[in-house]
């Protein structure tokens, strides 16, 4: 029992703005994109055959911002991907933003308490697949509340250099700091998918 604390800096994160970004994201994923700032959205990308060209979580910042995690070894080619879907005159601006944010996990049955002893209550307000804004360690950050591991929890994103500061706040209320392969073992006994693994453009939804 507890929390742990994954290091998930190394998803790739890509900013999708303008006033078309909507209609390119529900042009090329699978899922509904077009719902409220504030959720959170997973979904696969498809190819013309049905098969997965990857997946990802996507934010919704605001009616024209989405902010996608992908893979670690998927941000190039979800960029190509994403570039060859848009159409002439489409106002879209893509960004690679992996290195200026970086990703925590707060995962287990005490990620509540451990939100609570350091000064952010207000994630235990956010429904499954939302994200909101808090303050740890004087950081702003933005935590979706969902969970690759299966473990009520959230994925904490912020600024790269403010990532220790969060990361020493977090530990020092108990989070457990757990490796990749933990993380791993963890999502594949709860059955999620892994592009690469699982998932590959062979394979259909």
């Amino acid at each position: 029992t507890g929390a742990a604390l994954f290091d998930q800096s190394t998803f790739g994160k890509i900013d999708v703005e303008g006033p078309d970004a909507g209609a390119l994201l529900n042009r090329v994923c699978a899922n509904q994109m077009d719902r409220k700032p504030g959720r959170a959205i997973y979904t696969a990308m498809l190819n013309e055959t049905g098969g997965m060209e990857g997946d990802l979580t996507a934010l919704r910042l605001a009616h024209d911002h989405y902010r996608l995690y992908v893979g670690t070894t998927a941000i190039r080619r979800d960029m190509a991907w994403l570039r060859r879907h848009l159409h002439d005159g489409e106002a879209v601006t893509l960004t690679d933003r992996t290195e200026d944010y970086a990703v925590l996990g707060l995962m287990g049955p005490r990620a509540g308490e451990i939100a609570e002893a350091v000064g952010a209550p207000s994630l235990n307000d956010l429904g499954y697949f939302t994200h909101g804004e808090a303050e740890i360690a004087g950081v702003v950050v933005r935590a979706a509340r969902l969970s690759y591991v299966g473990e009520a929890g959230w994925e904490i994103t912020c600024p790269a250099g403010s990532a220790e500061a969060v990361f020493d706040a977090l530990a020092a209320a108990g989070a457990k700091p757990a490796g990749l392969f933990a993380q791993t073992a963890m999502r594949i006994e709860k059955k999620f998918l892994a592009y690469g693994h699982e998932l590959d453009t062979d394979i259909s939804p």
